[in-house]
């Protein structure tokens, strides 16, 4: 009997945890920047993907890599999910943020994979003001004002991320001044 309410217990102190982390997770994403982030990246073809060239969308950053299983494994789900955004012109636009040391490797590999969605290069000292990267994949969730909003850790498909960029994109755009 009393080994049945230790298990059990047990249970409940995992699932408080687990949702405490992902509490902590979500919050500290939002909270990391109340201010739009005016950032810069390398593109792969040369030409420089600015953050705020993309005000009055929400923008999907996706942090990866091509030696990341997870990350691999999620880019058709990815490259779905911006066609369809763009299909019903929903202000959303997906950029990739290539962890790889090898320019030439990414550019291979988007190739190969036919992603259409814009991808740079960033590093620790680019991806800084993002807070905490524990792992790859990332994404983070910046409103249409250019603040970050959200963060998920790990890989996801379509579906799930749609549902989390669903409320960000009936948001109200607010030009700044």
């Amino acid at each position: 009997m009393k080994t049945r309410h230790l298990a059990l217990l047990l249970i409940a102190a995992l699932l408080l945890g687990g949702i405490a982390v992902v509490s902590h997770f979500r919050a500290s994403a939002a909270e990391q920047t109340k201010k739009p982030l005016a950032l810069t990246f390398p593109g792969i073809d040369g030409k420089p993907v600015k953050l705020a060239d993309y005000r009055g969308k929400v923008v999907v950053l996706d942090v990866w890599a091509t030696w990341c299983g997870y990350c691999v494994r999620e880019i058709p789900e990815l490259i779905d999910f911006q066609k369809e955004a763009t299909k019903a012109k929903q202000p959303v636009q997906l950029i990739g943020i290539s962890v790889d040391r090898n320019k030439k490797d990414v550019q291979a590999f988007v190739k190969k994979e036919k992603i259409t969605y814009p991808i740079a290069m960033g590093d620790q000292k680019s991806l800084k003001p993002f807070g905490s990267i524990p792992g790859i994949p990332v994404k983070f969730i910046i409103n249409k004002q250019g603040v970050i909003v959200d963060k998920i850790i790990g890989a996801t498909d379509k579906k799930t991320l749609r549902k989390r960029v669903e409320k960000y994109v009936k948001e109200k755009y607010v030009k700044a001044k």
